[in-house]
Order: structure tokens, then C-alpha cells, then sequence
């Protein structure tokens, strides 16, 4: 019944109503000794009914159950009751329940208060949108019954628990974890569904809408809320609701980090737009986030302290403490590396004391609660991984994730059965793959050996019988990102090669190679660079045109992988190799106007081919660049804001100008105006401004194409006193001046 009723919500079904007259059938054969519940569940029915108003008032909501009231409470002998009313109303005459329904229906087991909580459990892993404000309204329904009579039992702390998860898992699934404004419309609903009792319980319910309408939103909130109510109805929390408190914190914790990073997306399209001139900066948004997630961090240190003092905290509380303190973000910005450096192993060091006081605790007390696991590891080993790969200290970071695993190995091995609850499992071995990797961004190449040798070891567990630890595609793209990095697109490759032998041999799904597998091998092929480089990164790139024609969607090439193989062509030295990426241009262009809009070329694809002319020795080269930068900024004024120039369009226009030194003096001053137009051009931009490379590269220009030496270190004193203007002055701008 609960799921008819909660289909009828989340369908596109035109015939709600004869939906609800088959779960009132199985109601009325199955269930009718318990009427009172299934009353509200099908006021609740009737409420999921989809209208073109969000929610139905609640005299319409009476309009549309009052038709089947008179079936509803009539009982199993064929009396016919109705609802008990409030207390404080006028009616004394209003008749009350007969004693053969409620009382024979819970000495049959069939307590309303279990079925409540179903119907909440279910809810909250129904996968629908404001499910969790739904099984509020529920709750807090059956509240309002219990106080007028309806019902001798109230909601326990089951029910609160299963409401609080429900706003955890909205968190998860729709990014809001619930909005005051939505829920003020819960408690505005219930407010009008006891609208027709007491005037005193609806003041009560107006305050707390009030409360409500002030709630910051988010999971936490709403869970800290409904805490604070089932404490006020003299309910104790238990560890399950507690445990499910510091979830919605992780939970919290993500989204804050996510609206940090399309922060940073939107701060990366909109640099120093007169328009967005009044938005926070960088520093300012960064420091905001790291302030929201300290605040989290604290609260959830209060809650668990709580938990340990009511000695009801158990290894899922210290898990998830260690992982909300492992989702702690830090600024990347290169000008302080030390400073990550240092916020990075303070998270890292939170996390391991977390873990150190739960292992104590379980030593000092031989509380089998508290047992760490291989969640506990996991989280921690995670926690390494996590951390940004441009932070220094990858690869001590990569070590010490490395050194738990092999605590794992030991733990497990020590029994002799085997101590399944420390068993590592395939995301121990990955998270510690992925920290080699990141690790070898630094130009380790005995990092992406190292994540080679684990990658092996996992293949002979799991050839050797250990199921849990088959690596899957994340495994495999993270070592070939790892040869990527070192330049070894070769062993890049053999990991690619391997992962379509196993899946051709397997018909495993979670092997077969996708676009993330091949476009990493070919951006491994695109940062060697080479002549053999770019063919193998463009047989690549065929194999994966073919098999999509084919009928293979999982490996469809995207912009990222045309902009690593023309990238590759740029770095091949090939004659024609501009040209050719700028037919790849064209194509895509041709491409995406004929519906493939997810093919659109974007500013990263213009700048690498600006960058293949830049590195050719086309003649003219410069002049081909100028005129695909003036493409760009047509098509942005036009609105086309995904291929609007940035610092680095600019850049590489000024550096395929630095690069036409040779041919005869029309042609070296022409490259030189095109050089300080885009040089000019930049510095009166209202959306992107100049970098110590600019400052570089037009040096470059001024030494490769300017005849007078005196004019050259007029204008060489210019261009310093510029750039030292803009505070850019670093060792590269110094060197290049002398």
C-alpha cells in the first residue's frame, strides 16, 4: 500500500485516483481492523496526489478523503464509527471508537506506530524528490492525531531517526538537504491540517513554523531541529540518531565543497568583469568555505565527545568522524605551498588522532563497538588520497597510506581464519593507487611503478580467488594518469591494452576501457610530445571514433580528448601539424551545429590549437593565430561565452609572435604588431588580465623582432615598469630581461 501510494507521487500517471482506489481495496480486505492509521495514510495518499498547486490545502484535502471516511471507519463487525475529536471541542455528542477495533488490532501485533515507521523508512529511501519533507509532513500528522486522540502511541525515537536520514539522504541525491522556505511549507501544511481543532495547538505550530522560516538550510540543520523537537516530546536520542547527525554533517561537508569549486568555475569565466565586480574574491570565498567547514568540523567534535560521555558512541561514529575531517578543502594556490602544505597534514593529523583514540578506546575498554574496521582504515587511508596533488608532500602522504594497508594485511593475517572485520577490499588498494599517483605529478617516476606493483598485486588476489579486491576502471585510469605524469605513455598504453584483453576475455563491464581510460592514455602521448606521440595519440583517437560508430557509447571522444590530441600535434614538430588541428577544430565545429552540442569546441580547444601554430614553423603562423583569436572574441560579444579568450589565448598569441623571427623585415614587423596588439589587448580587458608569462613572452618578442637596439631597451623599461605595476615581477620576467 505504502508503495502504490508514494507511486502515485513520483509517476507520470494519468489515473492517480484509481490508484488510490486499489490501495484502498487491499486497505479495506487486509487492514481495516487498524483504521486509524490507514485513515492518515490515505489522507497522506491523497495529499501525493500531483496538482498543479505544490501542496493541496487542507480543505481540499478534505474535499478528496470525505467520500471514503464512512468505508474507512467502519469495522470489521459491520459497525460503523468515526474519527474520536479533539477534547476541547463543543460536540459532546460525538460518538467514540467502539472497543472490538483498536485494541483487538494491536493484541494482533498491528501497532500503528511500527507501520508509521515504515512508512517513514520507506520515504526516506524512495529515491523522490522532498521525500524528506513528505515524511516530515507524515510524522508530525500522526502527531497531531496522537494529540487529539487518534492514537495511544506517539512517534518514537524510530520515527524521528528515519525522518532525520530522510533529510541526510535528500543531501545525498538533490545537493539541498533540505531549505527552510521548503520546509515552512510542512509546517505551514500541518498548521492547516489541524486548522478545524484547537485554537491553542495552532499558536503552538505557528511557533514553530516560525523557528522553521529562520533554520539556515542544509541537512544538519534540519536534523539538529528535529532532534531538539523529539527531545521536547521527552524522547532520548540513541546512537542511531546521532551517528545519523554526523552524516548529515559529511554530507554538509560535501556540498560546501562542491559550491566552492563551481565557485571557482564561476570566478575562472567571469575574471575582473566590471558586472561581477561586486561577488567575493578567491581569498575571500576560500576563507568563507574554510570557515563553514571548520564550524561543521567543531560540531561534529561536539557530538562525538557527547556520544562518548553518554558511552554510546560506536566505530560507524569514529568512521564518519574521520571521514568529515578527511573532506576538509585547502587553497591551491601556488604562492603558498607551505601554508597547504601545512593545512593539509593538520587535517591528515586530525584524522589520525581520530582513529588513535578509537583504537585506545578499544584497547583500554575491549569494547567490540568500537572496534576499528576496514571502513576505519579505509576512511583514513582516503584521507591521504584525498589531499590536492599540486599540495607538496604527495608522496610521504602516499607512503603513510601505503603503511595502514600493510597494517590491514597484518591484522587480517593474524587470525588464522582470518579477521574479517580489518580485511582490506578493493578501495583500500585503489585509495592507496591514487595516492602514488597524485604523488607522481611531482615527477616521481617511482610512484607510478609503485602504483603499478599494487595494481599487480590486486590482479593476483583477485586471480587468486580474493573477490573483493578486483581493481576496476578507477584503478586502472589512476595508474595510467600515473604514467601520464612521468612521461611514460607507453606503460600508459600497456595498462590500456590490458584493461581490453581482460575485458574481452571476462566480459566484465567494470573493466572495459571507457573515454576517461583512453583520453588519459592520449593526454600521456600529448605531454611527451613527438612525431611518434601524436600518431599514436591519433590512432587512439580513430580506435575510438570506430568503436562509437559502432555502437559503443561508453567510449565517445569528448573535448577534452580532441584537445589532447591536438595538443599532441602541436608538440610533434610535423609539417601541416597546425593545419591539421585546426581541421579538427572545423569539424567540431561543423559538428556541434548540426546537434552535438556536448562536442562544442571551448577556449581549452582554440588555445591548443593557437599554441600548435605557435610551435609550428608555418609561415604566416602568427597571422593564423591573430585571426583565430578575433573568432573568439566575435563569437563571446555574440554570446558564445564557452570560447571567450582567456590570459592563456592571449599568451599563446604572443608567443606564436616571439616565434616568427625568421623571414624577411615586412614579415618580422608584422608579427611584431600582431604581438603588441594582443600584448595591448589583454591589458584592456575587462575579463581576463595578464600573468608573469605575458610579461615574458612579450620580452621575447621585443628581443626576436625589434631591429634598434635603443628602441628595444626603451621599450624592454616600458614593459618592467608594467609588469611591476601589476606586482608580477618574479625570477622568469628578471632572467628574460637580461
Amino acid at each position: 500500500i505504502s508503495l502504490i501510494l508514494n507511486y502515485t507521487h513520483s509517476s507520470k500517471m494519468k489515473h492517480h485516483r484509481s490508484v488510490i482506489t486499489v490501495a484502498f481495496s487491499l486497505l479495506f480486505v487486509h487492514y481495516r481492523d487498524n483504521y486509524s492509521f490507514n485513515c492518515d495514510l490515505f489522507c497522506h495518499g491523497f495529499s501525493s496526489i500531483p496538482s498543479r498547486k505544490p501542496l493541496a490545502s487542507s480543505k481540499r484535502r478534505t474535499r478528496q478523503i470525505s467520500p471514503l471516511l464512512p468505508i474507512l471507519f467502519e469495522g470489521g463487525d459491520g459497525h460503523y464509527f468515526e474519527p474520536v475529536t479533539s477534547s476541547k471541542t463543543n460536540d459532546k455528542s460525538s460518538p467514540k471508537i467502539q472497543p472490538n477495533s483498536r485494541q483487538k488490532s494491536i493484541s494482533r501485533g498491528r501497532d500503528p506506530i511500527i507501520s508509521l515507521n515504515m512508512n517513514l523508512d520507506y520515504l526516506a529511501k524512495s529515491n523522490q524528490k522532498d521525500a524528506a519533507f513528505r515524511a516530515e509532513e507524515l510524522l508530525l500528522r500522526i502527531e497531531a492525531l496522537h494529540e487529539d486522540g487518534y492514537y495511544e502511541k506517539s512517534p518514537d525515537v524510530c520515527s524521528y531517526n528515519c525522518v532525520i536520514n530522510a533529510f541526510c539522504l535528500d543531501s545525498s541525491r538533490y545537493g539541498h538537504g533540505g531549505s527552510g522556505r521548503r520546509g515552512g511549507v510542512v509546517m505551514s501544511t500541518v498548521r492547516g491540517y489541524k486548522n478545524n481543532n484547537s485554537k491553542d495547538k495552532e499558536g503552538t505550530l505557528e511557533e514553530d513554523a516560525t523557528t522553521n522560516e529562520e533554520l539556515i538550510g542544509g541537512a544538519t540543520s534540519n536534523a539538529e531541529r528535529l532532534i531538539q523537537r523529539m527531545m521536547q516530546k521527552g524522547l532520548t536520542p540513541n546512537d542511531i540518531t546521532y551517528n545519523t547527525l554526523l552524516r548529515c554533517i559529511s554530507k554538509d561537508m560535501d556540498l560546501v565543497g562542491r559550491e566552492n569549486l563551481n565557485n571557482q568555475s564561476k570566478r575562472r569565466d567571469n575574471r575582473s568583469n566590471p558586472k561581477t565586480e561586486s561577488k567575493p574574491s578567491a581569498s575571500v570565498s576560500t576563507r568563507t568555505t574554510q570557515t563553514h567547514q571548520n564550524l561543521l568540523v567543531q560540531k561534529a567534535e561536539s557530538i562525538l565527545s557527547k556520544m562518548e560521555d553518554l558511552q554510546i558512541a560506536n566505530t560507524i561514529s569514529y568512521n564518519t568522524m574521520i571521514s568529515i575531517l578527511s573532506k576538509q578543502q585547502h587553497p591551491t594556490s601556488h604562492n603558498s605551498n607551505n601554508n597547504n602544505k601545512n593545512q593539509a597534514e593538520e587535517s591528515v593529523r586530525q584524522a589520525e588522532a581520530c582513529f588513535h583514540r578509537m583504537l585506545s578506546l578499544s584497547t583500554a575498554t575491549s569494547d567490540e563497538r568500537i572496534q576499528p574496521d576496514t571502513c576505519s582504515f579505509n576512511s583514513l587511508i582516503g584521507a591521504y588520497a584525498k589531499i590536492g596533488a599540486s599540495i607538496p608532500g604527495a608522496k610521504e602522504r602516499a607512503i603513510r597510506a601505503e603503511d595502514l594497508l600493510r597494517q590491514m594485511e597484518n591484522l587480517y593475517r593474524e587470525n588464522p581464519e582470518g579477521n574479517k572485520s580489518v580485511k582490506p577490499d578493493v578501495v583500500s588498494y585503489s585509495s592507496v593507487v591514487s595516492a602514488y599517483a597524485k604523488a607522481s605529478r611531482w615527477g616521481e617516476e617511482g610512484c607510478a611503478l609503485k602504483a603499478l606493483e599494487i595494481l599487480k598485486m590486486m590482479e593476483e588476489l583477485y586471480e587468486g580467488g580474493e573477490e573483493g579486491v578486483k581493481p576496476n576502471k578507477r584503478t586502472y585510469t589512476a595508474v595510467i594518469n600515473a604514467f601520464a605524469r612521468t612521461g611514460q605513455p607507453e606503460n600508459a598504453e600497456m595498462i590500456l591494452s590490458n584493461m581490453k584483453r581482460r575485458y574481452e576475455l571476462s566480459g566484465d563491464v567494470s573493466l572495459k576501457p571507457d573515454t576517461i581510460c583512453f583520453t588519459s592514455t592520449i593526454d600521456a602521448y600529448a605531454k611527451k610530445g613527438g612525431e611518434e606521440a601524436a600518431e599514436r595519440a591519433e590512432n587512439l583517437l580513430h580506435e575510438m571514433e570506430n568503436l562509437y560508430n559502432m555502437g559503443d557509447k561508453d567510449v565517445k571522444p569528448n573535448t577534452r580528448t580532441y584537445s589532447a590530441v591536438i595538443t599532441a600535434m602541436g608538440k610533434s614538430g610535423l609539417p601541416r601539424a597546425a593545419e591539421k588541428a585546426e581541421q579538427i577544430l572545423d569539424e567540431m565545429e561543423y559538428i556541434s551545429s548540426c546537434g552535438s552540442k556536448d562536442l562544442a569546441p571551448n577556449t581549452i580547444l582554440y588555445n591548443a590549437v593557437i599554441d600548435a601554430y605557435a610551435r609550428s614553423t608555418t609561415i604566416g603562423k602568427c597571422n593564423r593565430a591573430e585571426l583565430l583569436l578575433e573568432r573568439m572574441i566575435e563569437e563571446s560579444n555574440n554570446g558564445n561565452m564557452a570560447i571567450r579568450p582567456d590570459t592563456i589565448t592571449f599568451n599563446s598569441v604572443i608567443n606564436a609572435a616571439a616565434r616568427s623571427s625568421f623571414g624577411d623585415y615586412d614579415v618580422r614587423k608584422e608579427a611584431y604588431m600582431i604581438g603588441l596588439n594582443a600584448f595591448k589587448s589583454l591589458h584592456r580587458s575587462d575579463y581576463c588580465q595578464p600573468s608573469s608569462i605575458t610579461y615574458v613572452l612579450f620580452l621575447r618578442v621585443l628581443e626576436n623582432l625589434m631591429e634598434s637596439e635603443e628602441s628595444r631597451d626603451y621599450m624592454a623599461g616600458k614593459v618592467f615598469e608594467l609588469c611591476r605595476k601589476h606586482n608580477l615581477v618574479n625570477d622568469a620576467v628578471v632572467s628574460q630581461l637580461k
